[in-house]
């Protein structure tokens, strides 16, 4: 069910799905939104769990743009901050935060920020700094001078699948990044890549699961054993055949390996 808060002074949309006493929050990438985790809502919230996939300020449903047109601030604090406040505002004093790439990169900020209400951590194709950065950066920018955002998703996204998903999750994922507001998605861009958080790794006291895809181009495996080896006693899993979208890739095996983890004591 698609639901409504303001969170910080902005409209935050999320899909909410389940009753139970624990709360999972997914957080997206930069090119995608809620609707990127609907096997996961449809499974977590049938094991019992209360769940809610987040539009990030800025992303799809959620607020993009002010009274005046402006753009809604856009940083990796606000969105960790805007999770950890949804998560107060929804009747939690805890939640498992999961996060795919930019959503790994917003759970490492609310590390940072210390804030109380990670119970566990789920970074799903992520990094702390990633190596190429500079050159990654005004990839987006760059492109879109000369092509639409949604000529650019057409390109960029099927780099994030397995190259054998079907047309219908590709065309879906295509969509997430094609409907964005480009400002906001460049400010997003510039965010998930301008970070290191390896400095603060070592002080994680959460459990912590890392997953990564054995096909990822984009955040490979080495990213995510540099996050598991810097977290006290993280947990590491490859999933094979997976690109950078593993939770949509293979979404029966992220769902095995993620429940496992949130029910161990």
């Amino acid at each position: 069910m698609l639901e409504y808060r303001t969170i910080r002074g902005a409209k935050i949309a999320f899909e909410r799905a389940g009753n139970g006493e624990e709360l999972i929050v997914f957080i997206h990438g930069v090119g995608a939104d809620k609707t990127g985790w609907a096997p996961q809502v449809a499974y977590f919230s049938q094991m019992g769990y209360s769940v809610a996939a987040i539009d990030m300020r800025g992303t799809g449903e959620s607020q993009s743009r002010d009274e005046s047109g402006l753009a809604v601030p856009i940083t990796m604090a606000d969105f960790a901050s805007d999770v950890n406040a949804l998560i107060l505002d929804l009747g939690f004093e805890k939640a498992h935060w999961v996060g795919n790439s930019k959503g790994g990169v917003v759970i490492m900020e609310a590390v940072r920020q210390k804030f109380s209400t990670i119970a566990k951590a789920v970074l799903s194709n992520t990094f702390a700094k990633h190596p190429d950065s500079t050159q990654i950066l005004p990839r987006p920018a760059q492109a879109l001078k000369t092509k639409s955002l949604t000529e650019f998703a057409a390109e960029r996204i099927p780099f994030a699948h397995r190259t054998d998903i079907s047309p219908e999750i590709l065309n879906n994922s295509i969509r997430a990044m094609a409907t964005k507001d480009v400002e906001t998605y460049l400010l997003s861009w510039r965010e998930t890549w301008s970070h290191d958080y390896r400095d603060i790794l070592p002080s994680v006291s959460v459990p912590a699961l890392v997953i990564t895809g054995s096909l990822d181009k984009i955040t490979p495996p080495s990213l995510g054993l540099e996050i598991a080896n810097l977290i006290p006693n993280a947990k590491y899993h490859e999933i094979e055949n997976a690109s950078h979208l593993s939770n949509l890739d293979q979404p029966g095996e992220f769902n095995r390996v993620v429940g496992e983890f949130l029910k161990e004591g």
